[in-house]
């Protein structure tokens, strides 16, 4: 009986994630990768000042701005339980 509860709470610490800090961190990265893939061309194509230059400086500095907000996010949520 013994070695079945050590088993069962073995397995269940072994696939659980306790924190959701490297979910969240995944999840930063996402978002930041696709910002670049997808926003920065449609913004040099389609302006509607005309300067380009600067739309993609504002867009960039918001986020890399984003990104530093949503890994801190994720570092205060290193010791939270995941409540699945």
């Amino acid at each position: 009986m013994g070695r079945i509860i050590f088993v069962l709470l073995f397995s269940f610490f072994a696939c659980a994630q306790l924190s959701r800090e490297e979910q969240f961190q995944a999840e930063c990265e996402k978002t930041r990768k696709r910002s670049y893939l997808f926003m920065i061309p449609i913004l040099e194509r389609h302006t509607t000042g005309g300067i380009t230059e600067q739309n993609n400086l504002v867009w960039i500095g918001n986020t890399e701005l984003a990104y530093k907000k949503c890994i801190s996010e994720a570092d205060k949520n290193q010791f939270n339980l995941r409540s699945n």
